[in-house]
């Protein structure tokens, strides 16, 4: 028997392909509706991901200094990159994912100080002189 021709079972028995074929000449329309609003939907949700994959990286830059004015010794992180404070008590990250971000601050005497801090998009965000206790 051809796959053609292979019965299905429906609600009272054998139920033929050909009222298979007429049920969705019925619903037709309904069909291609259907199908539009899912190309629709793939359509939209990859311009999403293509938008927020495309976005630039950003960076920060800024200084860290005690109370005094005086440059500390210490490192600095934004997610998962590190840096080291240079003598001066700056720092600076590029490549950064754009958006709200922790920047923490750790410095040789153990403390250390969280800010949150904003990434903007193909832009260094200066932070200026962060004073620490």
């Amino acid at each position: 028997m051809a796959f053609e021709q292979s019965p299905e079972l429906g609600n009272n028995g054998v139920k033929s392909r050909s009222s298979l074929r007429e049920m969705l000449a019925r619903n037709e329309r309904a069909l291609y509706a259907l199908t539009a609003i899912l190309v629709v939907v793939v359509i939209v949700l990859s311009m999403r991901i293509l938008l927020i994959s495309s976005s630039e990286p950003g960076g920060l830059d800024g200084c860290i200094a005690n109370a005094a004015g005086e440059p500390v010794i210490g490192t600095v992180r934004v997610d998962s990159f590190q840096r080291a404070i240079s003598a001066d008590g700056c720092f600076f990250f590029a490549e950064l994912s754009p958006g709200s971000q922790k920047l923490f601050i750790e410095i040789a005497d153990g403390s250390s100080i969280e800010q949150a801090v904003t990434v903007l998009a193909g832009q260094a965000v200066g932070l200026g002189t962060i004073t620490v206790p």
